[in-house]
C-alpha cells in the first residue's frame, strides 16, 4: 500500500505528462483500488468514448467509472462520447455511471456536475483519496453518491461523517457543582498542584487520546468521533461524528483539526473533510512534529534480541502521497512518541525508552543509549522543556496512575503526580508556560459505563530546560536535513548531470530554502527493480547515516524516485595519486571497514565496493551507492529479482556473487571488494574478475592477498579480523620475519592450532626469504600444518612454488644437503596430504616443486620415501603425478626399479620408462 501511495503522489505532482497519459494512469489507480476490495474478475480497465474508465460489479450492479483530468471533459464532448458508446441513454439506471475527475476546485465541479446531470454522478479527488488512504473502500464511496438520489456531486464528509449523531460520550459537571466532591486522591511533589475540574460519565465508547484548542475548548477522540469539551464548564457536543477514529488530534494550519481514523489521517476543516495520508497499521498514533507538522508512530518494535519489527515515524505531508517514512530499528514494545525538537523524537516503551533522532540515524543502537522508563504503561506522552517529558501511565492494577517527568540529559526519572485513578483517556497541556490537562477513569467501573474525571496540572514543566538558551540555527547540509519534505520544487537542479551511474543520474542543485548546494540523485527507469535500489540506498542512509563513515541522505522523495546526498568532495578514482602515501590508504581503508563493519552488524552486505562509491566528505572517507546491497536475512523475499544473476562490478566484485549473488553474499565479500581496491590504488591497474590485483612485494601485499582468496571461508570473516590482518600487516616492528617464523614454528609444535596458518601466511607474503622456507617452513610437521593447508589450499599452491625457486640456493650459496632433504620431505608431505583429500591443482604444484628438488639433489634418503608413496598411489592421483613427473626426466629416472614394478599404476610406469628410453638415446 505505500509504494502505490508514493506512486499516486508523485502521479500528482507530475503536471507534464500529458492528460491523456495522466488520465489512464489515473484508472490504473481506480482498477487496483477497485480489485481491493470487489471481485478481481468482476473489474475491467478499457476505453469508452476515448476516455479510460473502469467497469466493475458490486453486489449485483454494473458500474462505470470514466476517469479525466481537466474541465474540458465537458465542453469538447468527452461526456457525449461516454454516453454514446456506453449506450448510457438508451438503457437508463442499467450501468451506474460516474464521472472521476481529479479536480478539486467547487466551482469547476459544479460545472462537471451541470454536463453529467440525469446521467451519473461526479466522483472527485477527495474521494479517491479516501480510499487510497483506507478511509473507505471506492466502490462503498461511489455507491454512496448513488443512494443520495437527485444529487450529483455528494462531497466526501456528507459521505461518511454520520449526521444526527447519537449522544456526545462524555457527560461532565464542573466540580464545583457536584454535591459530593470527588476524591483523586492527589499526590504531588517538586512544587506540581492539580485540581480536579469535571466529572462524570463516558457513557459511549471509552476516549483515547486529547489535545487542547483553546481556553473552552479540548478535543477529545473515540471510536465515534472527536468531541469538544469545554474544560471550565463541562459542555461536550461533536466536532466531528466519524467513526474509527483513535489516538490524540492534532491542530494544524488555519484551526484545522487531524485525527487518526482507521489506518488514515484525516483533516477536518471548515465542514470539508480529506485525507491527509493512509496505509498505517493498526493502532497508528498521530502526533505533532516540527513546525507542527503531522507525523505518525506505527508498527511495533520486538522484545530485546527478537529481531526487527515494523517500527516507524513517518511525515504524514499535506496532501495524499506526500508521505516520508523513516523505519526505526529499536528492539523495545513502544507504546507512545512525542517530538521533543529538531527532528527528535521520544518513544516510550515498555522497560526502557529511547531518544530517535532520524535527521541523523533511525537506528536506536543498542541498551547503553536508552533509559529506564517510567511507569508500567507509558501510553501518554508530553514534551515539556528541550530536554524533558512528562508521562502518565498506570501502575498495572487499576487503581493508581503515576505522572513522571524523565530527564533525557540526565536519563533519569521522578515522580510528579500521584492520582488513586484507573485509565488515562487523554493527557494534554496548554503552549507555553500554561496548564496540563489528564483525562482518567474512577477505579471500579463496570465493563459498559466509565466514570471519567478532568484534572488540571500546574507546575509541572521543567523550568530548567525551558529556560535554557536555544541551540544555534541549523546550517548547510544539517539544515537540509532538518527541513526535508520530499518536495522536489525544494531544489534547483543544473541543465545537465555532472555523473551517471547504474539506474540514475547525479546533478548537481542547491536546497532553494537553505542555499546549500547538495548533490541530487535521480532515477532514470520508473520500473519496480530501480525503485527498489532507490529504497535501499534510502534505508541504510536512515539506519547509519549517523556514521561518520556512510554517506547520509538529506531529503528523498516519496516516491523514492530522487534523493539528496551532501555534495562530496572528490572520489577515491579521483585521489588515487595522493591514496598510494601509506598513511592516506590506511586512513581510506580504516574509514571504509569501519562504515562496513556498521553494516554487516545490522545484516547488510554492500555488494558493490568500487572506488567511484567511497566518496571524501567534509575530508572523510564515506561510503555510497548501496543500490545492490542484500538485506538482512528475512527482509529479502522481495528483492530476489535483483539478485538472481552475477551482480557487483566485474573485478570488484568477490567470485561468488556471479554464482550465487543472493546467500552467497556475506561480510567476507565486502571484505574481497576492499582488498581489490587496494591492489587498484597501489598498481594502478584495473582489476580483472575473479583474479587478485597482487601489488608488489611490501606491507600491502599480504592484505590484499589474504583479503581476495576465491573461498570466502580462508578471507577475513568480518572487518574486525580485516583491520586486525592489516594492523598485523602494515604496523612497524622491530621483529624480523624469521623471528616470528621461529615463535610460530615452536607455537605449532606445542599444539596452537592457529600458529601453522599463520606460518603459511606468513611464508606466502615473504616468497623470497630462504632462511623462513628452508630453515623453519621445512620442519613444520603436516600433522600439524594440515587443517590450514586444506582451509587454503590456494596459499599453499604459491607457497610450494616459491620453495621450489630456492632450489638454486640463497645469494650464491647452493642448498646444503640437510636443508634439501628438509624441503623435499615437507614437499612430499604436501603431496601426499593434497592426492589424500583430492586437492588437484595443490598436488600439480608441489609435485612440481617436489621433482624440482629432486632433480637437482640426488638424495637417495628421500628419493626411498617418495619410491614408497609412488608405489602406493591409486586412483586419479597416479595419473595427475604422472602427468607432472614427466615434465621432469631427470628426477623420474631415479625410480628405474619402478618401470618393471606391476603393482605400480601403468601411467607412472610409463612416465618412467619414457625418461629411461630417452636417456638410453641420448635425450635429455
Amino acid at each position: 500500500m505505500r509504494e502505490l501511495l508514493a506512486e499516486y503522489g508523485r502521479w500528482a505532482l507530475d503536471d507534464e505528462v500529458p492528460a491523456g497519459r495522466r488520465a489512464q494512469q489515473l484508472a490504473e489507480f481506480v482498477g487496483v483500488l477497485l480489485r481491493r476490495s470487489v471481485d478481481r474478475a468482476a473489474v475491467l480497465v478499457a476505453e469508452t468514448g476515448g476516455v479510460p474508465s473502469v467497469a466493475f460489479d458490486f453486489e449485483g450492479r454494473d458500474y462505470l467509472i470514466s476517469c479525466v483530468v481537466d474541465e474540458a471533459a465537458v465542453r469538447n464532448g468527452t461526456v457525449t462520447r461516454i454516453v454514446r458508446d456506453a449506450g448510457l441513454t438508451g438503457r437508463p439506471g442499467d450501468v451506474r455511471w460516474a464521472l472521476l475527475s481529479c479536480a478539486e476546485d467547487g466551482e469547476l465541479i459544479e460545472r462537471l456536475a451541470d454536463g453529467v446531470r440525469g446521467l451519473g454522478v461526479v466522483v472527485d479527488r477527495t474521494h479517491l483519496d479516501a480510499a487510497l488512504a483506507g478511509l473507505l473502500p471506492l466502490a462503498e464511496l461511489v455507491r454512496g453518491v448513488f443512494r443520495r438520489r437527485g444529487t450529483v456531486h455528494v462531497p466526501l464528509g456528507e459521505l461518511v461523517v454520520t449526521s444526527g449523531a447519537g449522544a456526545v460520550p462524555l457527560v461532565m459537571t464542573p466540580s464545583g457543582r457536584l454535591g459530593t466532591p470527588v476524591e483523586a486522591g492527589a499526590r504531588t511533589w517538586a512544587g506540581v498542584s492539580s485540581e480536579v475540574l469535571l466529572a462524570g460519565e463516558a457513557p459511549g465508547a471509552r476516549p483515547t487520546g486529547m489535545v487542547w484548542r483553546s481556553a473552552r475548548s479540548l478535543l477529545v477522540s473515540c471510536a465515534d468521533g472527536v468531541v469538544d469539551l469545554d474544560p471550565e464548564r463541562g459542555r461536550a457536543q461533536w466536532l466531528l461524528a466519524l467513526p474509527g477514529c483513535h489516538g490524540a488530534p492534532l491542530i494544524g494550519p488555519g484551526g484545522a483539526v487531524l485525527v487518526m481514523c482507521g489506518p488514515a489521517v484525516v483533516r477536518w476543516h471548515e465542514g470539508r473533510l480529506t485525507a491527509v495520508a493512509g496505509g498505517f497499521e493498526p493502532g497508528a498514533e498521530l502526533l505533532a512534529g516540527p513546525d507542527g507538522e503531522a507525523w505518525v508512530l506505527s508498527g511495533s518494535g520486538v522484545t530485546f534480541g527478537a529481531g526487527g519489527g515494523t517500527l516507524a515515524l513517518t511525515r504524514a505531508g499535506t496532501a495524499l502521497g506526500e508521505q516520508l517514512r523513516y523505519p526505526i530499528t529499536f528492539e523495545a514494545a513502544v507504546r507512545s512518541a512525542v517530538w521533543i525538537g529538531g527532528r527528535r523524537f521520544f518513544l516510550g516503551a515498555g522497560g526502557h525508552s529511547a531518544v530517535a533522532d532520524i535527521g541523523r540515524t533511525t537506528d536506536l543502537g543498542g541498551r547503553e543509549g536508552w533509559m529506564a522508563t517510567a511507569g508500567h504503561d507509558p501510553g501518554h506522552l508530553l514534551a515539556v522543556g528541550p530536554d524533558s517529558v512528562l508521562s502518565a501511565s498506570p501502575d498495572g492494577s487499576g487503581n493508581l496512575i503515576t505522572l513522571h517527568r524523565t530527564s533525557l540529559r540526565e536519563k533519569s526519572n521522578e515522580p510528579v503526580a500521584e492520582y488513586r485513578l484507573s485509565r488515562v483517556l487523554g493527557l494534554a497541556q496548554e503552549p507555553g508556560q500554561g496548564p496540563g490537562y489528564l483525562l482518567a477513569s474512577v477505579p471500579d467501573n463496570g465493563p459498559a459505563r466509565l466514570r471519567a474525571v478532568l484534572i488540571r496540572i500546574t507546575g509541572h514543566r521543567d523550568e530548567e530546560t525551558v529556560a535554557a538558551p536555544a541551540a544555534p540555527p541549523a546550517a548547510g547540509d544539517d539544515q537540509v536535513a532538518l527541513s526535508a519534505r520530499g518536495q522536489r520544487k525544494d531544489y534547483r537542479l543544473d541543465r545537465l548531470p555532472m555523473a551517471s551511474e547504474g539506474q540514475a543520474d547525479v546533478f548537481r542543485g542547491v536546497h532553494k530554502p537553505s542555499d546549500t548546494v547538495v548533490a541530487f540523485k535521480r532515477r532514470r527507469r520508473q520500473d519496480s527493480r530501480a525503485r527498489r535500489r532507490m529504497v535501499r540506498e534510502v534505508d541504510v542512509a536512515q539506519l547509519l547515516g549517523g556514521h561518520p563513515h556512510v554517506m547520509p541522505v538529506l531529503d528523498f522523495s516519496p516516491a523514492y524516485d530522487w534523493f539528496v546526498m551532501p555534495m562530496a568532495e572528490a572520489t577515491a578514482e579521483d585521489k588515487r595519486a595522493e591514496l598510494q602515501d601509506p598513511a592516506a590508504l590506511r586512513h581510506l581503508v580504516g574509514a571504509v571497514a569501519d562504515a562496513l563493519g556498521e553494516a554487516h552488524r545490522h545484516g547488510w552486505v554492500h555488494r558493490d565496493i568500487k572506488p567511484s562509491n567511497l566518496l571524501l566528505l567534509n575530508g572523510r572517507w564515506t561510503v555510497a551507492d548501496w543500490g545492490i546491497a542484500r538485506r538482512p536475512a528475512g527482509q529479502t523475499s522481495a528483492d530476489r529479482v535483483l539478485t538472481n544473476a552475477s551482480i557487483g562490478s566485474p573485478g570488484f566484485a568477490a567470485p561468488e556473487l556471479s554464482t550465487d549473488p543472493h546467500d552467497g553474499a556475506v561480510a567476507a565479500s565486502d571484505v574481497y571488494s576492499l582488498g581489490q581496491v587496494i591492489g587498484w590504488v597501489l598498481t594502478g591497474v584495473w582489476p580483472q574478475t575473479n583474479v587478485p590485483l597482487l601489488p608488489a612485494p611490501g606491507p600491502w601485499r599480504g592484505v590484499v592477498r589474504q583479503a581476495t582468496y576465491a573461498d570466502p571461508a580462508a578471507r577475513p570473516q568480518d572487518m574486525a579480523a580485516f583491520l586486525a590482518l592489516v594492523e598485523r600487516e602494515t604496523a612497524p616492528s622491530a621483529v624480523l620475519p624469521i623471528t616470528r617464523a621461529h615463535s610460530l614454528l615452536h607455537a605449532a609444535a606445542e599444539g596452537d592450532e592457529g600458529a601453522a596458518g599463520q606460518l603459511l601466511a606468513l611464508a606466502a607474503d615473504e616468497p623470497g626469504n630462504y632462511e623462513l622456507y628452508l630453515d623453519v617452513l621445512a620442519r613444520v610437521q603436516m600433522e600439524d600444518a594440515a587443517p590450514a593447508v586444506l582451509a587454503n589450499p590456494r596459499q599453499v599452491v604459491g607457497v610450494v612454488l616459491a620453495m621450489a625457486a630456492h632450489v638454486k640456493g640463497d645469494r650464491g650459496r647452493w642448498a646444503t644437503f640437510p636443508e634439501a632433504d628438509r624441503a623435499t620431505w615437507w614437499l612430499l608431505s604436501v603431496a601426499a596430504l593434497s592426492a589424500r583429500e583430492e586437492k588437484w591443482e595443490l598436488l600439480e604444484a608441489a609435485c612440481q616443486a617436489l621433482f624440482t628438488w629432486d632433480g637437482h639433489f640426488d638424495q637417495w634418503k628421500p628419493q626411498d620415501s617418495i619410491r614408497r608413496w609412488l608405489r602406493n598411489l591409486s586412483g586419479d592421483a597416479p595419473g595427475t603425478v604422472a602427468s607432472v613427473l614427466g615434465e621432469f626426466p631427470r628426477s623420474a629416472r631415479h625410480f628405474r626399479e619402478l618401470a618393471d614394478d606391476r603393482g605400480v599404476d601403468r601411467s607412472l610406469r610409463g612416465t618412467i620408462a619414457a625418461a629411461l628410453a630417452a636417456d638410453e638415446s641420448g635425450e635429455t
